[in-house]
Parts: structure tokens; sequence; C-alpha cells
């Protein structure tokens, strides 16, 4: 049989061949199936490379080469036939590849497990061409991919079922695996670009898929609880359900997508000032008083965790997807128990970021999203914070009077890629090439206003209510901190940065107005200590979970992940990073308190809720 009729044999699995040439067939087959992966592989790394300017290490390219034909192989014992193997392998790894480059250039983070299970979420927050681009991204290799399977074949449901089996036996021992794949392979927790360019995507993928299993099965032990109270709360104080305030007003949370100054780009020509005079009369009335956030450019649901719940995030992943699994001491259930309605309002899908049952867990009332407001004004798809603002006052001003309220307000306009309307049009110039600072600076002058408005409204009509509004995160301003590179405040490689870069990473304004008492200066506030200071302020004269962030102990630390930022109002901040040689003598300490926070919080909102029941009357530290 020559090579020509054998390559006829291997087009088809099913044709059948005399047994004399079979091996060639296979061998043939196989040797195509390499080839290919090969090529591919080799074709993807230059793309993304120069569309994105990102690559894995020169040492890493074949242990990633091999990562992709492994991959290629199994789908290949499969497929149908080469050429649907070939195709749904090629959009299969296409598509994974380019969504990399695309988060790493906007979000300073490479696809992990959590994102999957986040997709339908960015859905959402697009109704151009990217909307179809999108599904499109995600339908096609799946369709092929479900075409090419021979499902008819026995040796494929033995391929499967063998996968299954292996993937049951990996979860049902995920802590330990992952605990040797970190030890054989390493984990650079504060850095996870890093830890991509080691790894390649298909084994960065494969090690936090094994990681996020693990932390599925959060194990936290009585005695861990134990010794993390212990440690935030030496004096042993029995931590009350409800507060004790000595006074009642309403109070007014109102979470600012992506609000920032960006008059912090000196050299960035931006003409005039787009925030509004108010806003700087007020903010420099409260010291300009600052908020640390947890995350960058997206993951907002991250923020309202903490400003609510008063606890860190420290995981790369979205707190409320999956990690929010019981009912818990939050500020709205914190408050409830002395006679406050807690409000949500939000125009976006009510499913976003698992918020209904993340807001029900934590003790909202009621919650107000997209289908809840009149779509009256628009920029593309996202409701002006004047609409909003005007829509959920109305709302208020319809409930029965039955006691304080608690209304928290998270805005949608301010997203990206920050588009105006006919009604906004641009009024703020740029001196610098950036289409996404543009956009952004405009706006924020459309937001900065529209927030003095009904701030303004606020102390007129409820003169005794307590505000406070926020940055979530910084604006993204184009791929690899394009914006903020250009003024020199980063690098485009996050594991580059130095605590003063780290601090201004995550520094967002805040305003806190106490009523008639007028703005109060917080100074620099790690955002998951604001429940605990709003709690201050009604002089709350009980203690609860909310107030254990106020420890003395925490005042300047701000966990990330892998990380933790220690930023004193006096002095430079320290930078103490997980499972690395810190040379300032203070990081163990810092660190120790970051594992007790993350402890409390993963036994209060994931695990047992062992301290649930310690604070009931059984606190026993003997």
């Amino acid at each position: 049989m020559n090579i020509r009729k054998a390559f006829i044999y291997y087009r088809d699995f099913n044709t059948p061949a005399p047994h004399s040439i079979c091996w060639r067939r296979t061998l043939l087959a196989l040797l195509a199936m390499l080839a290919w992966a090969a090529a591919l592989y080799a074709v993807l790394q230059w793309g993304i490379f120069v569309f994105f300017s990102i690559q894995v290490w020169p040492t890493t390219w074949v242990k990633d080469a091999a990562a992709h034909i492994v991959v290629g192989l199994v789908l290949y014992l499969v497929a149908r036939s080469w050429k649907m193997w070939a195709a749904a392998f090629a959009l299969i790894t296409a598509v994974l590849q380019v969504s990399n480059g695309l988060k790493l250039t906007v979000l300073g983070s490479p696809v992990m497990p959590d994102d999957f299970l986040g997709f339908t979420n960015m859905l959402h927050l697009f109704s151009d061409w990217r909307l179809a681009a999108m599904i499109a991204a995600v339908a096609l290799p799946v369709t092929v991919l479900a075409a090419s399977i021979a499902w008819k074949r026995k040796s494929t449901w033995i391929a499967l079922g063998s996968l299954v089996i292996l993937l049951a036996a990996v979860f049902a021992n995920a802590p330990e695996v992952i605990a040797f794949m970190d030890k054989r392979y390493g984990d650079w927790v504060w850095n996870q670009p890093g830890n991509y360019r080691d790894r390649g995507l298909v084994r960065h993928l494969v090690h936090e898929g094994v990681r996020s299993m693990a932390r599925g099965k959060v194990d936290v032990s009585a005695d861990d609880v134990h010794d993390a109270m212990l440690a935030l709360d030496p004096e042993n104080r029995r931590l009350a359900e409800a507060c004790a305030p000595a006074r009642r007003p309403n109070l007014y949370m109102i979470l600012l997508e992506s609000f920032w100054d960006p008059m912090v780009l000196e050299h960035a020509g931006i003409h005039p000032d787009p925030v509004d005079p108010r806003f700087r009369k007020l903010w420099e009335d409260a010291g300009h008083s600052t908020t640390m956030a947890p995350v960058f450019g997206g993951y907002t649901a991250n923020s309202e965790f903490e400003a609510l719940c008063g606890f860190p995030v420290t995981d790369n992943g979205v707190f409320f997807e999956g990690w929010l699994r019981n009912d818990a001491p939050c500020l709205p259930r914190y408050l409830d128990g002395a006679g406050y309605q807690s409000i949500a309002a939000h125009p976006n899908y009510a499913a976003f970021w698992n918020r209904v049952n993340s807001y029900r867990r934590i003790g909202f009332d009621r919650y107000w999203s997209k289908n809840d407001f009149v779509l009256d004004d628009m920029n593309r798809q996202f409701l002006s914070d004047a609409s909003l603002y005007r829509q959920v006052w109305e709302k208020l001003q319809e409930m029965p009077e039955s006691g304080p309220k608690f209304v928290y307000i998270v805005t949608f306009f301010g997203h990206l890629d920050y588009p105006l309307s006919k009604s906004r049009p641009e009024v703020i110039e740029v001196g610098m090439d950036n289409r996404m600072l543009k956009g952004y600076v405009n706006q924020v002058y459309y937001k900065s206003r529209e927030l003095m408005d009904f701030v303004e409204k606020i102390r007129l009509e409820d003169p005794d209510g307590v505000i406070v509004f926020f940055g979530d995160h910084l604006p993204y301003l184009g791929a690899n901190h394009e914006g903020y590179v250009q003024e020199n405040i980063f690098p485009r490689n996050r594991a580059d940065f130095d605590a003063e870069m780290f601090k201004s990473y995550v520094t967002t304004p805040l305003v806190i107005v106490d009523g008639r008492r007028g703005p109060v200066d917080t100074g620099t506030l790690p955002m998951y200590q604001l429940p605990a200071r709003l709690l201050g302020l009604i002089g709350d004269e009980n203690h609860g979970y909310l107030h254990l962030a106020q420890s003395s102990k925490l005042r300047y630390i701000r966990p990330l992940s892998g990380l933790s930022l220690y930023a004193p109002e006096a002095g430079k901040p320290v930078l103490c990073k997980q499972q690395t040689e810190n040379q300032d003598e203070r990081c163990p300490g810092i660190l120790r308190l970051t594992r007790e926070l993350t402890v409390l919080r993963q036994d209060l909102f994931t695990a047992d809720q062992y301290s649930v029941g310690l604070q009931a009357g059984q606190r026993s530290f003997q």
C-alpha cells in the first residue's frame, strides 16, 4: 500500500482498512495531529505577542506546547475525523488564547477558571457587534467540538468516562492535589501574570482549576476560628447580632462605577477639570479622604462585598459568585435589628454577579434592578446616573414611613467603554492620544455633576441623613495600564509594582457627610473597614462582626490577592507578599492578621459558621 492510499484511509476513522496498513494510518494521523497542534501553537503565540504584547517565557515554550498537544490528543481520541478534530481544536485554543490576551491587557490578570462561571454576566455589558462576537466566540467552538465527537463509538464513552473519573478523584482530593502542585510547580499568589508566563495557558488553567476545586471545599475548623477571633479581638467580647445605635438617621451609600480623580494625570492635557467644583469643595472639606479597593478596572462586586460585609476579598475571583453561601451578618442584616429597612438599587440585570442571591443573603429587604426602572435616559445600554437617582428618590417617597432606611445605590453609567449620548456631548479635551481616557474624563464630567445634584437634594430634604459615596475601583484607560503608563504612574507589568504603585492602584475618592455635622475626614480607609466607620458615626453601642475590622491592628492593612499593603497615614507604604522573603520586619505580623481575617471570612460566608455559634454564648478559648 503506498503513502497516498494510506492518507485516504486515515482521513476517516470509520473507513475500513486492511490490517497490514492500520499501523501506517495511525502513525500518519498522529504525525499530522502533532504537526497541526505544534504549528497552531506557534501561530497563536506569535499572534498574541503581536496584538497583545504578551508571551510566556521562552523557557516555557516547549512545556506549554506539549500541554497543548496533550489536550489535542485527548480530543483526537474521541474525534470522528481528522478534519473535524483540527477545526475544533483550532477554534478552542484560539478563543482561549485571545480571551486570555484581552483579560491581561484590560485587567492585568490572566484568564481564571472562575471567569467561565461569570461569562454570561459579560453578555449584559454590550449591545453592539461585541455582543455578537462574544456569543460566537463561545457558541462556535462548542458547536464544532460537539459535532466533531464520535458519539456512537464505544471507545469515545470509555475515554469520556475515564476523564470524568479522573476529575472526580481530583475534586475529592483537591486540597491535597493543589498543595502538591504548588510545591512541585510553584505559585506566585500575588503575580498571576507571572504564573501564566511560567506555566503557559493550559497548565495555568489546570493548576488554577484544581485550586478552584479546593476553594470549593472550604474546611475551616473550630480551632482555626478560635485562634482567629482571639487574634482580632483579644478582649473576647461578645459579638452582637443587631445594631444598637444612639441615633437612627437614614443612611445613603452610593457606589460610583469607576469613579476616580483624572486630574492625577498631570501631563495628560485634560482641560478643563472634569470634576464638579461642588465635589471638589466637599471632598476638600472631608480632608480628601480616600478608600482602598480590592480590585482594579472591574469586578465591582468585590468592592460591594467589602463595603457591605466588612471583610476583605483576597482571592482571584468574584466573591458573590460561588463563595457567599451563608446568610451573613453584613450591614443590611445588622441594621435590621435597629429597625432599618434596607434597599439596594442597581439598573443592571438583576442576576448580574449573582446579586439576587447575594443581596438576599446579606440582608437586603428590597432590590430594585433593571426591570424596576424606566429606561428613559440612556447612554447606549447604561442608564444615566441622573435618572437612576431621580427614580430611586421617587420610589423612596412612595414607601410607607416605617422607620429609618439604609439606601444602597450602585451606578451603571461609567462602565466600559465610557459611552456618551446626544444629551451628554463631549466637553472635555485631552492632550494625549488615548480614546479611552477622553471618553472617561467626559463621563466624569457628567457623573460628578449628577452626583452632586443628588447629594444636594438629600441634604436639603433629609438634612440628618448620613451620605457616603466612593469609587469602586480605578478606571481602565487602555491596554496594559495605558494612560497610567503614559504618566509614569504604573509600569505595564504588575509584577514590577512597588508599594507606592499598589497604593495608587487601589485608591479612589471617598466622601462621608454626617448629616448636619458635615463632611468627615477618614484619611485613607481600606474599603472593608467602611461598615465599622459608618456604625461608629451613628453611635452603635454594640460590638458585632463588622466591628472586627476596626481593630487597631488592622487600621492600615489592605489585603489583596497574594499580598497585603500596609499604608499608614505617616510614612511610606509597605508591601508584604505571601510565600516570599519580605525585608520589612512588620510583614510576618501583617500577613498573619490577613490570614486570620481570611479564616473568619471563610467561616462566616462560605463554611460552617462556627463563629456564629461561639458568639451566641459558646465562646471558650481556654
